[in-house]
C-alpha cells in the first residue's frame, strides 16, 4: 500500500525540531518540504505556526540557503488563497495502526453488506475515511485535550524624556478647566498659544517601541499597550503599522477591516497630544491625520471647541483620567507576559514608578522582559519584580530591543514545541 502523503502538521513539527536543535540540514529539508507541499496545491491550516517560524528565521542567523528557499515560500502561503478555511481530516495511518484495526473494518465491511477478499486490492481512501467514522461512533470516545489558553500582553513604554515641564501642563489644564467652566471664550487664543508651546514639548520623536509592536501585531495574542509618552507620534506608528486598536472612550476598534488578526487595547495615561476633549459635551476623539500639527478641533460630537487632553503627574496630586488609569491596572494585572521598555525613574515620574510597584503587588505573570538602557533603572526594576514574581521568569539582559524580540519568539517558539511534544 503505497503511504499517505506527509501531513502539514509533520512537516511544521520537522521546521520546529530544526529550530530547537539548530538543525540546519533538517531544517533545509524541512523548507523543501514546505516548497514542495505548497506547490501541491494543499490549503494551509497552520498559519500561526509559520508566522512564528517566519519571524525567527528572519532575525536570527539562519544560512542564506535555508532563507532564501524558507522565507519566500511561507510568505507565499501566508499571503496566497491556499489557507484552509475548515479544519479537515487528516489520515495518518501507520502500518501498526492498520493491522490493529484490520479485524474492526472486516466487521464494518460486513455491516455494509460487503465482502473482502484475501488478496484483492487495497480500500479506497473515501472507504478509511467511512471506517473511521464508523469508529468514532462505535468506540468511546477520548476526552479533548484542553487547548492551550492564548497568552495575554502587557506592553508599557515610556519615552524617557527629561525635557516636559509638567508644570506647564498643569498650568495648561488649570486654565483649560476654567474655561470648560466658564461661558465665555475670550481666552481660546491665549490657550491655543500653550498648546502650540506644549505640542513641541510632549511630541517627542518615539525609540525602540516601534520594533516591538511590529512583533506583536503578527502574534495571535491579546495586546495591551500602555504608555505614559503623551507624544502623537505613537498613534502615527499604529496607523502607519495598520494595527487595529482602541482607547478606551475615544476610539473603537474597527471590526470591518483585515488589517491585522489581533486586536490592540491602547491605553495612554497621560493623554497623547491628539486626542482631543470638548470644552462643551466632554467627549473626547482621535486625529489620525498627521500631516499637521493641530491646536484645537471642531467636536465631532456637538462642534464645539475640543482641545489637547493631557494630564500632568509632577505631583502626588495629579490631573489624571481615571478610566486610563483603571483600564492599565487592569491590564499589567490581567497578562501573563509583561514587556516593559524605558521604564521611568526621574522624580517627575515618580508617581509612575510607584504606580508599577503597586500593581506588581497584585499580578502574576509568568513571564517579564525588561529593557532599558540605563543601568541604575534596569537594576531597580528587575529587584522589584524579582521580589513581586518569585515564580516568574525576568528577562533583562538586552543591548537593544531587537535583542528582547529575538529572544520573545526563540522563547515562543520553544514553549509551543515542547506542548506538542
Amino acid at each position: 500500500m503505497a503511504p499517505f502523503p506527509e501531513s502539514e502538521s509533520m512537516t511544521i513539527k520537522r521546521l520546529e525540531v530544526a529550530i530547537r536543535k539548530k538543525d540546519m540540514n533538517l531544517l533545509k529539508d524541512g523548507a523543501y518540504k514546505l516548497h514542495e507541499k505548497f506547490h501541491t496545491g494543499h490549503r494551509f491550516e497552520f498559519l500561526s505556526e509559520l508566522e512564528q517560524i517566519l519571524e525567527y528565521v528572519k532575525t536570527s542567523d539562519i544560512p542564506l540557503e535555508v532563507t532564501e528557499i524558507l522565507c519566500p515560500t511561507i510568505e507565499e502561503i501566508l499571503n496566497s488563497g491556499n489557507i484552509q478555511d475548515e479544519p479537515q481530516t487528516q489520515i495518518e495511518l501507520r502500518d501498526e495502526d492498520i493491522k490493529l484495526q484490520g479485524e474492526a473494518y472486516e466487521n464494518y465491511m460486513a455491516q455494509q453488506g460487503m465482502q473482502i477478499e484475501e488478496k484483492g486490492p487495497e480500500p479506497k481512501l473515501s472507504e478509511i475515511q467511512d471506517f473511521e467514522h464508523f469508529q468514532t461512533i462505535q468506540q468511546p470516545q477520548t476526552p479533548k485535550e484542553t487547548p492551550v489558553e492564548e497568552d495575554k500582553i502587557l506592553l508599557f513604554y515610556d519615552d524617557n524624556s527629561q525635557d516636559i515641564n509638567y508644570n506647564e501642563i498643569k498650568n495648561y489644564r488649570n486654565r483649560l478647566n476654567m474655561l470648560f467652566a466658564s461661558q465665555n471664550n475670550q481666552d481660546d487664543y491665549n490657550l491655543l498659544k500653550e498648546i502650540a508651546v506644549l505640542n513641541n514639548l510632549v511630541d517627542t520623536k518615539i525609540l525602540d517601541v516601534d520594533k516591538a509592536l511590529n512583533m506583536l501585531k503578527t502574534l495571535k495574542s491579546d495586546v495591551s499597550f500602555v504608555t505614559t509618552s503623551q507624544s502623537q507620534e505613537l498613534t502615527k506608528i499604529l496607523v502607519e503599522k495598520e494595527i487595529n486598536f482602541d482607547i478606551p472612550f475615544v476610539k473603537k476598534i474597527n471590526n470591518n477591516t483585515n488589517e491585522t488578526r489581533n486586536k490592540f487595547d491602547f491605553i495612554p495615561m497621560l493623554g497623547l497630544s491628539n486626542i482631543f476633549v470638548c470644552s462643551n459635551c466632554n467627549s473626547r476623539s482621535l486625529k489620525t491625520d498627521f500631516s499637521t500639527k493641530t491646536l484645537s478641533v471642531q467636536c465631532p460630537n456637538c462642534d464645539s471647541a475640543a482641545f489637547p487632553d493631557l494630564y500632568a503627574i509632577n505631583s502626588y496630586n495629579p490631573d489624571c483620567n481615571p478610566i486610563f488609569w483603571q483600564r492599565a491596572f487592569r491590564a499589567f494585572v490581567q497578562s501573563n507576559i509583561w514587556i516593559i521598555i524605558n521604564p521611568p525613574l526621574d522624580e517627575n515620574k515618580e508617581i509612575i514608578f510607584d504606580f508599577i510597584k503597586t500593581v506588581s503587588e497584585c499580578s502574576k505573570p509568568k513571564r517579564v522582559y525588561l529593557f532599558s538602557k540605563e543601568n541604575d533603572k534596569r537594576e531597580f526594576y528587575k529587584n522589584i519584580f524579582l521580589k513581586s514574581f518569585p515564580d516568574a521568569e525576568i528577562l533583562s539582559n538586552f543591548l537593544s530591543v531587537e535583542m528582547l524580540c529575538q529572544e520573545y519568539i526563540r522563547i515562543q517558539v520553544t514553549n509551543k514545541i515542547n506542548e506538542k511534544y
